[in-house]
């Protein structure tokens, strides 16, 4: 999707020569071709492309490695304005809903890391954590249940 976008816009300011040659009067000495508009906003489509302010900041891979044991991999996408300090807080919230989820009462974390990989061009943060749901609740049967008709 974000590939098609691009190339869009790319495709946009190629037709300059098509676009006809005439002014956007923005002030009485001050206007904008059009030509030049559009390249504006094709530039402007295609670096909200890229950085997507709109995405959540971080990626969260959950991996299942026993039946109350869990991998979670985050990674933070390349063009961000901060969240620098929240992998550990997501690490808990992912924990909390799984624990949740699954039918567990609590968790411990048994694994933590987290650093920066230099990628070119661009380098991203990432975290990694492994965790131990515990106190397991069985479901209770529907019958059991207070106040359920007998």
């Amino acid at each position: 999707m974000r590939l098609v976008a691009t190339l869009l816009c790319l495709a946009c300011t190629a037709c300059s020569p098509i676009i006809p040659d005439k002014a956007i009067e923005l002030t009485a000495t001050h206007s904008i071709s059009y030509a030049n508009a559009l390249g504006i906003a094709a530039a402007a489509a295609a670096a909200y492309v890229v950085v997507d302010p709109l995405a959540p900041n971080w990626e969260v891979v959950e991996t299942k490695l026993a039946d109350n044991r869990w991998r979670l991999a985050l990674r933070k996408k390349n063009f961000t304005t901060g969240g620098d300090g929240e992998a550990v807080m997501l690490l808990h919230r992912h924990a909390e809903r799984l624990a949740e989820t699954q039918g567990y009462r609590s968790y411990r974390i048994l694994h933590w890391q987290e650093g920066v990989q230099s990628d070119v061009p661009l380098a991203h943060r990432w975290a990694r954590g492994e965790l131990e749901l515990r106190e397991y609740m069985p479901p209770i049967p529907e019958g059991d249940l207070p106040g359920a008709a007998s």
